[in-house]
């Protein structure tokens, strides 16, 4: 019987985030299926491990070397490699790393220096990781990333080191496949694919309903239903982004009044950073007679895509939001802010509408919607052939993992 392969992954886990969750959801499912009778077993290195963690995501939790919150690391190193600390921390990682078959880092935005220090902030994390791996002669695989910005020297650097030692290195938009080649001073092989969660097998029609009737919540026959996946822009672009999109919300609010059922689906649950507030706060502000359906619960990435499926429409500032949405087959319209919502959005050409910051106003928001609504049927049928063609395209991610491991001929290429 062959020995049973160890998978540790590194990422965004621990802070309730579908967007981060669901990639190591699908790399498992990837993973197993590639691989039918073999033992694979997977953790996950995570900041916050909790049994109802554990359960979502179907992996053993490790704790990670981040701290509890922001202000507990102000000033500090990761845990474990400060003159003070007890060292069982950065041990305890060490030993799951110098343990496992092959080592995953993403998905998402791992290589970005918006918070740097020597041994601080998203790059020099990865980058210990990935120097542990090196030290234990354990393959590293880079998972679906985004990669950038990178204003510094130092993380720079470390993400060119990083790159070049790892065994497979997939990115999941152009922009970060030419920051790479950029970085490196030799070519080497990197894989362009699609968001790793395309991946996944959408629900089951009628799932969404079965979901909101879990939260007594129960849509309007007969209206048409706007999805919101939003985030408050304010704390990653400032006041003035966040009040942008505040006023155009309640503009598209006021506009449908009576006329459509929203419903606001949170990706993110986590304490710093909660979906949920910023809809409470938006849907108190509408008009008198909206309906408006606030999910409260945490619920499982894939009944999240249900939820979406529910909608004929999507409103998406969540890169996640836009994804998922296109994945249960309801075409969004993308916020298109940032390089990734840009890299995803492109892959889906005559499925979507998008809006650029500068540009979003209600008036705005309201013609995308009438543009999808009184199109969708043909939008629809479009995004569903593209969304199969990607989810064939994200299959390779755990071929190339099994490559990663040395078995390069467990699956198609």
């Amino acid at each position: 019987m062959s020995a049973p392969l160890n998978i540790l992954c590194a990422g965004a886990y621990g802070i309730r985030n579908a967007g981060d969750d669901l990639p190591l959801i699908a790399l498992m499912e990837g993973l197993r299926a590639l691989l039918p009778g073999r033992d694979v077993r997977f953790s996950a290195l995570s900041r916050h491990p909790d049994a109802e963690d554990a359960a979502l995501l179907g992996a053993a939790l490790v704790p990670n070397l981040e701290y509890d919150s922001t202000a507990a690391a102000r000033g500090r190193w990761f845990r474990g490699l400060n003159p003070d600390d007890d060292p069982e921390p950065f041990e305890r990682v060490q030993a799951e790393i110098a343990a496992c078959d092959l080592l995953v880092l993403g998905a998402g935005n791992a290589l970005l220096d918006q918070t740097i220090g020597l041994l601080r902030g998203p790059v020099p994390l990865m980058a210990l990781y990935g120097t542990l791996a090196r030290l234990h002669d354990k393959p590293v695989m880079l998972y679906g990333l985004s990669v950038g910005p990178l204003r510094t020297d130092w993380g720079r650097n470390l993400s060119r080191q990083l790159i070049a030692d790892a065994a497979v290195v997939t990115v999941r938009d152009s922009e970060s496949f030419a920051l790479c080649r950029e970085l490196l001073r030799r070519p080497r092989e990197i894989h362009l694919l699609p968001d790793a969660t395309l991946s996944v097998i959408p629900p089951e029609p009628g799932r969404g309903r079965q979901v909101l009737n879990a939260e007594n919540l129960e849509l309007p026959e007969g209206l048409p239903v706007i999805a919101l996946g939003l985030r408050d822009l304010t704390r990653p672009l400032g006041d003035e982004a966040g009040h942008r999109q505040v006023q155009a919300i309640e503009g598209l609010l006021e506009r449908w009044c009576g006329r459509a059922a929203f419903l606001f689906v949170p990706q993110s649950t986590y304490r710093e950073d909660d979906d949920r507030v910023f809809a409470e706060r938006l849907a108190a502000r509408a008009p008198k007679g909206s309906h408006c359906l606030v999910v409260r619960e945490r619920h499982h990435p894939l009944d999240l895509i249900a939820l979406y499926g529910a909608a004929q429409v999507t409103v998406a500032s969540r890169l996640h939001g836009a994804v998922f949405s296109a994945i249960a087959g309801t075409p969004p319209i993308g916020l298109d802010y940032l390089p990734k919502m840009k890299g995803f959005l492109d892959l889906l050409p005559g499925c979507h509408e998008r809006v650029a910051l500068d540009g979003l106003e209600a008036d705005v928001l309201d013609a995308a919607v009438i543009r999808l609504l009184t199109d969708h049927d043909a939008r629809r049928q479009r995004l569903v052939a593209r969304v199969t063609d990607l989810r064939r395209q994200a299959g390779r991610y755990a071929v190339l993992a099994a490559a990663g491991l040395g078995l390069k001929g467990a699956g198609p290429d």
